[in-house]
């Protein structure tokens, strides 16, 4: 369920009103998978955004893990600015920086905006090692991955394709390859990557953990390869990034296994609303399990 600013309790309304200033206007904007809150507002203090969710919502600890994380982002980090966060009222509430003159990336062949994304990523693994939010391991959401592509590996859909392939990179997945000390944001896609003039700003840490930061190279592979690249052209671009040089071999193809394998399963299972792209950024996975186990 997506939240209008009115419906907000009016407590928190009050509090965001008196840190920043009265509120001009506020705009509903389209909210992603989270159930939530997402406006746009005009105050005395200049434009912010704000998402807000009830604290009962599945999705409460990814709110709970990005306000941790917003707290503790260094400012060279390219990513806007967590200015206020409450938890009351029974809800969860985070106050951004408005990003303007913004559009999602382009993580398409030839496209002018991969230079700028590559960049980011390297800032990132420069910036924040060693880790300095309070978040989980990356094992964590891994280990949430492998639950789902075990299930869908035990008893096989019939439409399932590159079952051996999967199942060859799944068993080289050893989660202690992962570890290390590096805030990752591991969820970089074009929702939550901004082109704006002066670069790439990442915004929506809801999944942050931390471990090796050769993982947010990895992770980029399928979202490059679902934009139109070959399995060998996301990896060369990849390539470009020192963490990536310090990636094990088996252990990238057994995250490409779990990442894919949870998509296969929620592609297939997951609520109806999200199983076509679900589908399509499986598909993206395969081909790299294939290439890379071929």
């Amino acid at each position: 369920m997506m939240y209008r600013w009115e419906e907000l309790p009016a407590e928190i309304r009050d509090m965001i009103a008196a840190e920043f200033g009265p509120i001009r206007q506020a705009i509903s904007l389209p909210g992603g998978l989270t159930a939530g809150a997402a406006v746009r507002l005009a105050t005395a203090s200049g434009t912010l955004f704000v998402k807000a969710l009830p604290d009962d919502s599945r999705s409460a600890p990814l709110y709970q893990r990005e306000r941790l994380v917003g707290t503790a982002l260094p400012p060279a980090v390219p990513a806007p600015r967590m200015l206020w966060s409450g938890h009351t009222g029974g809800w969860i509430t985070l106050v951004f920086e408005h990003v303007d003159h913004a559009r999602e990336v382009d993580l398409g062949i030839g496209s002018p905006d991969l230079d700028g994304v590559l960049d980011l990523v390297r800032a990132l693994g420069e910036t924040l090692t060693p880790n300095p939010a309070e978040v989980p391991p990356v094992t964590d959401n891994v280990e949430f991955l492998c639950k789902r592509a075990d299930a869908l590996l035990a008893n096989p859909p019939t439409d399932l394709e590159a079952s051996d392939a999967y199942r060859h990179a799944r068993s080289l997945l050893n989660t202690d390859a992962l570890a290390g000390d590096t805030l990752l944001h591991a969820d970089l896609h074009e929702g939550n990557l901004l082109a704006v003039p002066a670069g790439v700003r990442v915004i929506d840490w809801g999944l942050a953990c931390q471990g090796a930061a050769w993982v947010e190279a990895a992770l980029l592979v399928p979202r490059l390869i679902l934009a139109g690249h070959t399995p060998a052209q996301a990896e060369e671009l990849v390539e470009q990034l020192p963490a990536w040089k310090e990636a094990p071999g088996a252990a990238v193809t057994g995250l490409a296994a779990a990442w894919s394998l949870f998509r296969e399963f929620v592609g297939r299972y997951g609520p109806e609303p999200i199983r076509a792209s679900r589908a399509r950024a499986a598909a993206a996975g395969r081909t790299w399990v294939e290439y890379r186990t071929g």
